[in-house]
């Protein structure tokens, strides 16, 4: 999750802020919510959060229709997504985020898918997470990213000296509460051998129990997990709301519980969750960039890749008609007030072939198209129920695919 604002969306958060509180809120209270998401969106846009994307790659890869012919809006995260979108060889891909830690890891990704021949050594790297010498395998690749990348990459490579999937705020986080859990891959294979009535029984009885410490519920419902989740306060109160759920506890385990509903074999978010590393013994556990045949289709991608550290309006207001075919947003428009999701669809809306698809997450059930009377220029597809029930990350309620109509 996790798409901050920056300024620019965040003076539009103010204002609207100011129009809509309810009319019994004090100046003082309307004052403290605005100071506590500005806050939040700065740590977020600061820290090095994720460094995976907490989004099924596969489910997009299989709906999206990427071809030779594509040009792609993306907002990075940690770059599994647009890393393995490279192996469709599009005409191009923008590549846009705000938090440079991401923008950087993401250039990384795609470098190395576009550059780097041995798919050992690629997979080393990014599917272990560690090399013997970091800098003698990315200081090749450093030589093809932006100048900031490589600077950054120059700077940060030892990270790759020991387990890269245990860096990060999220990382770090995911790694305190399995401690307190204790859960490891043993757990993970008796979750692996059993029925989903079962696993849910186990997680009832084995790691229910840890969350109801008082210890436990403290550090769960920190802000600094909002942060490390990517969750700002009102999407946290509205996930509370949808699922049910009146703390972060409750939604945590509720989420386990969820997860429990899919092949745990291949699925990557549950054993970076228990374990903390890929399950290296099956090809399909891991996101599909780092698989051997999307490595050789992605080797020598004649894609252009450009970077933006900024936010996507910068892009969306200075770009003309037809200049993008895709558009994938993670799950931004959570983020922005109602006005804001607006100009977001308009202009989209200005700057896509027709045609053009639109994929977004959401916690929440409405549709965005439906909420702004804009359904005959963006009509959801059905895939879009598909894409939901198949997305194993269990992260957000629906994943919705558009079409853009003029």
């Amino acid at each position: 999750m996790g798409c901050p604002l920056d300024a620019r969306s965040v003076a539009v958060t103010r204002s609207w802020a100011r129009m809509h509180l309810p009319a019994g809120r004090s100046s003082t209270e309307a004052g403290v919510m605005r100071l506590r998401d500005l806050t939040f969106q700065r740590a977020f846009s600061k820290l090095f959060v994720y460094n995976i994307l907490y989004e099924d790659a596969e489910v997009d890869e299989r709906f999206l229709g990427l071809d030779e012919d594509s040009r792609v809006l993306s907002i990075s995260g940690a770059g599994c997504g647009v890393a393995g979108m490279v192996s469709k060889r599009p005409r191009s891909l923008d590549v846009v985020d705000i938090n440079g830690h991401h923008l950087a890891l993401s250039a990384l990704k795609i470098t190395a898918a576009q550059r780097l021949g041995s798919y050992d050594t690629f997979y080393q790297l990014l599917g272990h997470g560690h090399v013997a010498q970091p800098w003698k395998v990315i200081k090749p690749l450093a030589r093809d990213m932006p100048g900031w990348a490589a600077s950054y990459w120059r700077k940060h490579h030892d990270r790759f000296k020991k387990n890269f999937y245990e860096k990060g705020l999220t990382a770090a986080s995911i790694k305190m509460i399995r401690k307190m859990v204790g859960s490891d891959v043993h757990l993970m294979h008796m979750l692996m051998g059993q029925d989903e009535e079962s696993r849910v029984r186990t997680i009832d009885a084995i790691i229910a129990p840890v969350f109801d410490r008082p210890y436990v519920k403290a550090f769960v419902s920190s802000p600094i997990q909002l942060v490390s989740l990517g969750v700002n306060y009102s999407q946290r109160d509205r996930m509370l709301e949808a699922e049910e759920q009146n703390t972060m506890v409750g939604f945590i385990l509720h989420h386990m519980r969820r997860l429990a509903d899919t092949d745990l074999n291949t699925n990557w978010f549950a054993w970076m969750g228990i374990v903390g590393h890929f399950n290296h013994g099956h090809p399909e556990a891991v996101p599909p960039y780092l698989r051997p045949d999307r490595h050789a289709t992605s080797f020598g991608a004649p894609t252009r890749v450009s970077y933006h550290r900024r936010n996507i309006f910068n892009l969306l207001d200075n770009a003309g008609p037809n200049t993008w075919s895709h558009y994938t947003l993670c799950d931004m428009p959570d983020w922005l007030p109602e006005p804001t999701q607006r100009h977001l669809l308009d202009r989209i809306l200005h700057t896509s072939t027709d045609g053009a698809i639109m994929l977004y997450r959401t916690v929440e059930d409405d549709c965005l198209a439906d909420r702004h009377g804009l359904t005959s220029h963006f009509q959801r597809l059905d895939v879009s129920d598909i894409a939901s029930e198949q997305d194993r990350s269990r992260q957000y309620r629906h994943v919705h695919f558009y079409r853009v109509c003029h």
